[in-house]
């Protein structure tokens, strides 16, 4: 599983966590929540659960494999996150994000393809998705994974 788990993080039960998500301080997963494998979640983000506080019934967030959540955002129940997408810092996801989109803002809406995001090293390369140039901390097993799904990253730290 290799769950990373920053300070004051609050995760309810009922939750279903893959593998290799890292999580920074002070995030909150509500129930019935659903991350799916190697999601980034950075400090300050709130995955909400009850469409109508309060009330019993609970409709938890789903994000899908290798998304990123950046600092500071909220996610309102029943949203989905699709895969490798990227929700900008600040953000209140109140809908669907289809994947590999880049969203930001309050409420959050379509800012453009994750893969028109440049990395900011001077290289001219595509920051998403990041698996082709961040491995830090990752099996070789899920590295050699990746090498064939997502292309040669030789040049990737």
């Amino acid at each position: 599983m290799d769950l990373q788990v920053g300070t004051l993080c609050d995760f309810q039960g009922d939750a279903e966590i893959g593998d290799y998500v890292r999580t920074h301080s002070s995030v909150h997963i509500g129930k019935k929540t659903r991350i799916g494998n190697c999601v980034w979640i950075f400090p300050y983000t709130v995955f909400t659960n009850d469409p109508h506080p309060p009330s019993n019934l609970l409709t938890g967030v789903v994000v899908e494999d290798y998304a990123v959540i950046a600092t500071m955002c909220c996610l309102l129940p029943g949203v989905r996150v699709g895969t490798r997408s990227v929700v900008g810092a600040h953000s209140l996801v109140n809908r669907d994000v289809e994947p590999d989109t880049l969203v930001a803002g309050v409420p959050a809406r379509k800012i453009g393809m994750t893969s028109e995001v440049k990395l900011k090293d001077g290289s001219g390369r595509a920051a998403y998705p990041w698996m082709r140039h961040f491995h830090r901390g990752y099996p070789l097993d899920l590295l050699e994974k990746w090498k064939s799904t997502f292309g040669d990253f030789s040049q990737g730290t």
